[in-house]
């Protein structure tokens, strides 16, 4: 998994590339988060999720949400979105969690 930050003001961005585990939490668990307020996790680099990363989702919100942080999923590509959206995880994530290309999300279904 590669993971880069970027941060500016009360939002902060991590960039997430290949696997999504557990090393997410240690890895924001290290970040300074002193006057955050928005966390947006950019998943364009995840081309797959499974239940470890899952996993690893919900852990990071609960640890948003412990540090009254809103978690944001953004870039989520078509094979990732049919995980999270009938798993229930998209009702918990803010807005922009949705998949980074719609028509061709629909296509995919189809």
């Amino acid at each position: 998994m590669g993971l880069e930050w970027e941060s500016s003001g009360t939002r902060a961005v991590v960039l997430v590339r290949g696997e999504v585990g557990a090393q997410l939490e240690t890895f924001l668990a290290g970040r300074p988060l002193a006057g955050c307020r928005e966390l947006e996790l950019d998943l364009a680099g995840v081309p797959s999720i499974g239940s470890a990363g899952l996993s690893a989702l919900l852990g990071v919100h609960r640890w948003a949400q412990q540090r009254g942080v809103t978690l944001r999923l953004r870039g989520l590509q078509p094979s990732v979105w049919r995980v999270v959206e009938p798993a229930g995880l998209d009702q918990l994530f803010a807005a922009s969690a949705e998949p980074s290309d719609a028509p061709a999300q629909e296509l995919a279904l189809f």
